[in-house]
Formats: structure tokens, sequence, C-alpha cells
């Protein structure tokens, strides 16, 4: 898939267990922020505790670099991070615990992206 320099990017992930998929799905991200795109991750099911302070800090899928590092970089970068709203609500989880740069929402952000032609990957 070829995507011109002004195309959005949608990745949404869903699991966050093994730290291999939310890994695979930052790399990507900031693979096409070096491109120039603008790319929106939406974290829902398991993937929102993704945006809890510290649910990174151990997280190496080598020879990736660490999670942590990964969403820091995405975050300084202009990616935007969307945590599902109810999926965040019924683990319990508080906006005030959140990474900087994650913004709980529900999926109309992320629909506005798709529904102007931005791309997306699910992982």
């Amino acid at each position: 898939m070829s995507l011109n320099n002004n195309a959005k990017l949608v990745v949404v992930l869903t699991q966050h267990g093994g730290h291999d998929t939310a890994t695979v799905g930052f790399t990507i991200a900031n693979a096409a922020l070096s491109q120039g795109k603008d790319v929106a991750i939406f974290l829902t099911s398991d993937a929102v505790d993704l945006a809890r302070q510290g649910a990174n800090d151990l997280a190496e899928v080598r020879p990736f670099r660490p999670l942590a590092s990964l969403i820091e970089d995405f975050t300084a970068h202009g990616g935007v991070v969307w945590a599902c709203s109810p999926c965040f609500q019924h683990r319990g989880q508080r906006v005030e615990d959140n990474v900087d740069g994650v913004t709980v929402t529900g999926a109309g952000p992320m629909l506005e992206w798709i529904d102007a032609g931005a791309s997306t990957i699910c992982l």
C-alpha cells in the first residue's frame, strides 16, 4: 500500500498482554510519522492499559526498541493516541493515571479520520 504525503493513518490496537502487538503497532506508527503522515493510534479492549503510567516501563520485544520509548517518541513527534472511553471505564482506569498525550474518547475522532480517507491498520 502506498500513501501520499498528506495521508492519514489510523492504527487500531486491541491487545496489550504480550507486548508484541503494541510494539509492532507503535513501530509502524512511528515509521509513518517519519514519512510525514498524520498518525493516530486508537487503543481498544485490553490495549487501553497502554495508556496507564508505568504499564510499559519493562515491555521490550527484541529487536524492537522498548515500548515506553516508542510511545514517548510517537507522542513527542505529533502522533495522536486515543483510548476507547467505554473500554477505559470498564477496566476502572483513571485519566489522571495516563501517560502524557493520551486522550480518552469514543470512536468519533477515529471515525472522522476514516471518513476523511485515512488508511487503517488493525492489530
